[in-house]
């Protein structure tokens, strides 16, 4: 118990704090993808266990919360798979046009260019022969020229670019992982029992999760994991109560 607490506790310190081993391990390429396996499996959780909170609190059978949750990790998988897919796509193609529109511009207005670079590295301090120096070695190798001007005038980075497939298989499948968890208390339990195991184990899991992308964010790991446990505690409540709410209104008007 305590290892798991010190490798929570070696990430949430200031940079200051960490050697150069441990910086560099919050680097590693696998973050690319983290926020979407973070994001999915917290949507799929949160948005399976709201609507079973609500479905039973609106006195449905078991049945019908099963069918509803199923139906909501599907449809949602797919829905988030795809809007990651086209967004990542969508933002990868802006790349290109912007590196393509730089290259034209280097060809064919190469001193505005130039100067674009010698304002880039005056405003860091260059000035003189020194700025001369800078920027005569760096537009001597057009393509150092071209990563200048696409990462420090336009703020873009290859290295910033995810795979589009890639990014949408880990969402899909990270919304069915989290969908699972609160559902599998419904395949397993009775209704009246399921809820509250789906609950407490789901709000676990939302603490794990918060507490383990410190990792990679340097957060608190106490305060990101409560942080996510709030979140699913009170979109279940809401969803539980309305749910129970519009029964009877239903109930009365019927």
């Amino acid at each position: 118990m305590v290892r798991g607490m010190d490798f929570f506790k070696t990430y949430s310190r200031s940079s200051k704090d960490m050697t150069l081993e441990e910086h560099r391990e919050l680097h590693v390429p696998a973050g690319k993808f983290l926020r979407h396996a973070i994001f999915g499996m917290n949507d799929g959780l949160v948005s399976v266990l709201a609507l079973t909170a609500g479905l039973t609190g609106a006195y449905l059978s078991k049945n019908i919360v099963l069918i509803a949750g199923v139906t909501e990790m599907i449809a949602g998988a797919i829905s988030m798979s795809l809007g990651t897919y086209i967004s990542t796509k969508s933002q990868i193609e802006f790349y290109k046009r912007e590196v393509k529109r730089e290259k034209e511009d280097m060809e064919r207005l190469p001193n505005l260019e130039k100067s674009h670079v010698r304002e880039i590295y005056k405003d860091k301090g260059f000035s003189g022969v020194q700025l001369d120096k800078v920027v005569n070695k760096l537009t001597s190798n057009k393509s150092i020229w071209l990563d200048v001007l696409v990462n420090e005038e336009l703020g873009l980075s290859s290295s910033k670019m995810e795979n589009a497939f890639t990014a949408g298989t880990v969402m899909f499948f990270a919304f069915i992982f989290g969908s699972l968890i609160p559902l599998s208390s419904f395949f397993l339990l009775p209704l009246d029992i399921a809820l509250k195991f789906a609950i407490f184990s789901s709000l676990g899991i939302l603490f794990l999760a918060g507490a383990a992308k410190t990792h990679f964010t340097g957060r608190n790991w106490v305060k990101s994991g409560v942080e996510m446990v709030l979140i699913g505690a009170l979109a279940t409540t809401v969803a539980y109560y309305a749910g129970h709410l519009l029964s009877g209104i239903v109930s009365y008007l019927v």
